[in-house]
């Protein structure tokens, strides 16, 4: 049963919870923004618009549709962060939802394309999808219907593409039940729960993993049946979300997706919390706008399903046509289960010799030290440096990064934990692989560790800055191999 007309209240509790989620979004970028893209961050926003703007000029809107184009100083990346937390504040208090949306929307698209490696999550375009159907729905009292069927094929398409993409894979750890078993372990950013969660008996592993596709898969066409199997079905997908959250780290993309169920709950539900609002008729014109702005957003989302069944070549042209507005993502994480853990360690020298270790905030680092847990709040860099052993030291995000610490530059050290050349920066630095694995609960409790750790090789060599361009240099092609 989609009519809007029983789901007012929850129109009007998921605007106001997305003005939270925004919260997080933008506020987390605070402590961020300036090591990350600023002026003297790991990959400036200064330079990739410029790069933009002299080898791609007539398609640089279409590859980066940001206001910063106007401005790149610190001054306007601090500002578009704060704007973004005081609007969102605004939206959770109620005040002109769909101004705040609108600017909402604009702000973090201006902040996704702008950021790089570091803003490519699948998480930022859901938020996008999610806000440009919250937009519709913030013009009247009571969605208008074409805009709620389509935000919500949105909650079903997220879930469905979640379980698909892990069968489509052909995954192995997946077909045989075994994916959690490895996942406590190998994910980005365990938290404490994940080394209990990770000593459960496999049966209950296999059967979480079937839960998981009986919840992505099946449950989700509740969505299109009555209130109350809307209401279960909202019980099973907020359940799923916890769970994740009570195991893991993965920014505010839980929290998103909880939000994004709340639609599920009728005004008889919420009856007892809050009353539906009044229902205005919107004026013919404002209510044929709205529908026809739903017409597209659902025959869009209906054509990226279809691509990911059935792609063609007009299709996936199209999709790069729309692309820089996130307006219908493709969804689906850990389709390929990672298995082992393996953690790039940087360390720092003055001789070459004598070498002393960098700690990231979050990322696992000593085997006495406790897993955090930290979402809705994203560490970026640490979060980054989960993908580094998939790839190679040349990633220049990476490259940047060690320039940065050669140099000492203080934006950049400020995003790590600790610094161990404070008084002056390291002459040298190298990179070094590990594998780490969780410790046995006898392990834990004789020695008070939570990994085993054992090197696996050098990742990157000793590198240094050659004198001559130390000061000089800004395009970070100055590593030197030792």
């Amino acid at each position: 049963m989609l009519d809007p007309e029983f789901y007012s209240s929850a129109s009007v509790l998921f605007l106001r919870l997305l003005g939270l989620i925004y919260f997080f979004a933008f506020g987390a970028f605070l402590f961020q923004i300036r090591g990350l893209i600023g002026v003297n961050g790991i990959l400036p926003v200064k330079t990739f618009l410029s790069f933009l703007a002299t080898y791609h000029s007539k398609k640089k809107f279409f590859y980066a549709p940001t206001i910063l184009w106007i401005n790149q100083s610190n001054f306007a990346l601090m500002t578009l962060v704060i704007a973004g937390c005081l609007l969102s504040i605004c939206l959770m208090a109620g005040f002109f939802p769909a101004v705040c949306l609108l600017f909402l929307y604009l702000l973090y698209l201006s902040l996704v394309s702008a950021g790089q490696d570091f803003l490519g999550f699948g998480w930022e375009g859901f938020l996008l999808e999610i806000t440009a159907h919250a937009f519709f729905i913030s013009l009247t009292n009571v969605p208008c219907l074409v805009i709620w069927w389509s935000i919500n094929f949105l909650l079903f398409r997220f879930h469905f593409q979640a379980g698909a993409v892990k069968l489509q894979s052909g995954d192995a750890s997946w077909k045989n039940l075994m994916a959690i078993s490895y996942h406590y372990q190998s994910q980005p950013l365990p938290n404490p729960v994940a080394w209990y969660a990770h000593k459960l008996p496999l049966w209950f592993q296999k059967f979480s993993v079937l839960m998981m596709f009986f919840i992505e898969m099946v449950l989700p066409f509740g969505i299109f049946l009555s209130a109350d199997f809307r209401f279960v079905t909202f019980i099973g997908l907020i359940s799923l979300q916890y769970g994740i959250w009570l195991t893991g780290n993965f920014s505010f993309l839980n929290h998103l997706t909880a939000v994004l169920c709340t639609i599920l709950l009728s005004n008889n539900i919420l009856h007892s919390f809050m009353a539906p609002p009044q229902n205005i008729p919107p004026s013919i014109y404002l209510e044929g706008f709205i529908n026809v702005a739903g017409f597209l957003l659902l025959s869009v989302q209906c054509l990226r399903l279809w691509h990911i069944y059935f792609p063609g070549k007009f299709l996936e042209r199209f999709f790069y046509w729309i692309s820089p507005l996130h307006l219908a993502n493709r969804y689906g994480i850990f389709a390929v289960m990672t298995k082992e853990r393996y953690e790039v360690v940087i360390e720092g020298s003055d001789d070459a010799q004598n070498w002393k270790e960098y700690l990231f905030r979050y990322k696992p680092s000593e085997v006495t030290r406790r897993p955090r847990r930290i979402a809705p709040y994203q560490p970026r860099l640490d979060w980054q440096a989960w993908f580094l052993p998939f790839t190679d030291y040349t990633e220049k995000w990476f490259q940047n990064f060690l320039i940065h610490l050669l140099r000492g530059t203080p934006d950049v050290l400020s995003l790590l934990r600790t610094n161990p050349f404070s008084q002056s920066p390291p002459r040298y630095i190298r990179s070094l692989v590990y594998e780490y694995t969780f410790t046995s609960a006898e392990e834990k409790r004789k020695n008070g560790t939570w990994w085993k750790r054992v090197l696996v090789g050098e990742y990157s060599p000793p590198i240094y800055l050659e004198k001559d361009t130390k000061k000089t240099s800004s395009k970070g092609k100055i590593l030197t191999e030792e």
